[in-house]
């Protein structure tokens, strides 16, 4: 009898899964990434983000990335770019913030809908060379945190709506 009912709940246990991730949009399989327009002066800014959310894409596994008859499409735009002081200490400057404004587009292919939109999202970062409490040490570190932040606001704001 007791063998049976372990063997009831080991079944019962396997049986139940859970996921961080929620899909609003089961259909969604497949997503092709435009380029950004890249609307600075920083160079090479929008090569080094596609490859950033291409990777963070892949790493997730919810959409596959396609170039032809994708479900879904994100593009945008790099309207702004800066890199300012943003702490002193002992007369030295201790921290640097990165700032990135995007303008972006998520849209559902299948039903032709924009799933998110933002024409102003401003995403920031702060890194210091010589502060070794800082988290990040280059102004490519930072870059690279707020790419993380851009991609996990567009699926917050978009697939796991």
């Amino acid at each position: 009898m007791i063998k049976k009912m372990l063997i009831i709940i080991f079944v019962l246990l396997l049986s139940c899964s859970y996921s961080v991730y929620t899909n609003s949009y089961p259909y969604l399989k497949t997503i092709k990434i435009a380029t950004f327009s890249n609307n600075t002066t920083e160079y090479e800014l929008e090569e080094n983000l596609l490859l950033k959310l291409t990777d963070l894409f892949e790493k997730d596994g919810r959409l596959k990335i396609v170039d032809l008859n994708p479900d879904c499409k994100l593009e945008g735009e790099i309207l702004d770019y800066s890199n300012k002081i943003y702490s002193y200490g002992n007369e030295n400057v201790d921290e640097y913030e990165v700032k990135i404004l995007f303008k972006i587009i998520f849209t559902d292919l299948k039903k032709n809908k924009i799933l998110y939109q933002n024409n102003s999202l401003v995403l920031s970062e702060t890194y210091s060379g010589s502060n070794e409490l800082s988290e990040f040490k280059t102004e490519e570190e930072a870059q690279n945190k707020i790419y993380q932040d851009l991609f996990d606001t567009i699926m917050k704001e978009s697939l796991e709506k």
